[in-house]
């Protein structure tokens, strides 16, 4: 197996938009390989669906092939020691192949030709004591739940290591808790505020469960520990029904990962949505700018796919 040296550093422009780079920093990780997802291990969608409208998420465990979870975690854990910001890990294949590999459920819940929206992300929470996940919020205040408890959105998360509380697992406050879905109003000035601290609801997981919940669930990343017996590394994405407005855009096909310029416009686009928790430096700014300028702007306003 060969090693590529430490990079400590954002990549440049020219080295972003190289195939040849990227697989020469993790060789063990493909890059537009061509390949079928890997195979889950979900539930019957019934009892999720019921579980999705009563407490508005799910924690399903054992749900993701291990090896790919393996891998996906080998590869965040390469890029954080390498200095390159985690989302570029969406360059690789790995973590497509993951979330595509939950068709089944998502289908379930967003109906057939369902799609991804362009917003993702991917963490990695140090074992100490000023490490934390984001601050109480929800994905969106716009009604993402009809009132037939039909869902219009979802955030898909997963973890690529045990999420525990000492490592900053996710909690939420379930809908069926949280007076603002008795109100149908998620903007208010309490929209972020727990009414009852006791309703909280923590949300452990195992590396390789599915954590998903409607957009409009108010969650949170705990803080975590040095009591933690490892990092927590986790990845997100979102979806979408087809049969609604584009919450944002490009659509993507969730069968058919985009391509590389696709892959690096969007993840220019999240470095800079998610600056403010995630600070960049003069040169990560510069390249997500130009990755998001060059291969993403020409693009927006359409589907994919």
């Amino acid at each position: 197996m060969s090693v590529a040296p430490p990079l400590l550093r954002a990549p440049t422009l020219a080295e972003a938009e190289s195939q040849t780079f990227w697989r020469s920093l993790c060789p063990d990780h493909a890059v537009m390989a061509a390949g079928a997802a890997p195979a889950s291990r979900l539930p019957s969608p019934a009892a999720l669906l019921e579980t999705l409208r009563r407490e508005g998420y799910v924690n399903v465990p054992a749900a993701l092939d291990p090896a790919a979870v393996d891998s996906a975690r080998s590869l965040v854990e390469a890029l954080r020691a390498r200095g390159v910001p985690l989302p570029f890990a969406f360059v690789y294949d790995g973590l497509w192949g993951l979330f595509a590999s939950l068709a089944p459920f998502l289908a379930a819940v967003l109906g057939d030709g369902y799609r991804a929206l362009p917003s993702f992300w991917v963490w990695h929470l140090a074992p100490d004591d000023e490490a934390r996940g984001w601050s109480p919020h929800r994905d969106r205040l716009r009604p993402t739940v009809d009132g037939d408890g039909r869902l219009a959105s979802l955030t898909v998360w997963l973890p690529l290591t045990d999420a525990t509380p000492l490592n900053g697992c996710i909690y939420a406050l379930p809908a069926h808790r949280d007076p603002c879905f008795a109100r149908r109003v998620w903007d208010g000035p309490d929209g972020a505020i727990v009414p009852a601290p006791q309703d909280i609801r923590a949300l452990p997981a195992p590396a390789g469960s599915l954590l998903a919940w409607n957009q409009n669930l108010l969650h949170w990343g705990g803080r975590a520990s040095r009591l933690a017996e490892a990092a927590r590394v986790s990845a997100s994405c979102e979806f979408q029904r087809a049969d609604r407005t584009p919450y944002e855009a490009p659509w993507l096909d969730p069968a058919a990962p985009p391509d590389l310029s696709l892959r690096l416009g969007l993840i220019g686009k999240q470095l800079l949505q998610y600056r403010h928790m995630h600070p960049l430096d003069a040169d990560a700014t510069a390249l997500a700018e130009a990755l998001r300028d060059r291969h993403l702007d020409a693009r927006e306003g359409g589907a994919t796919g």
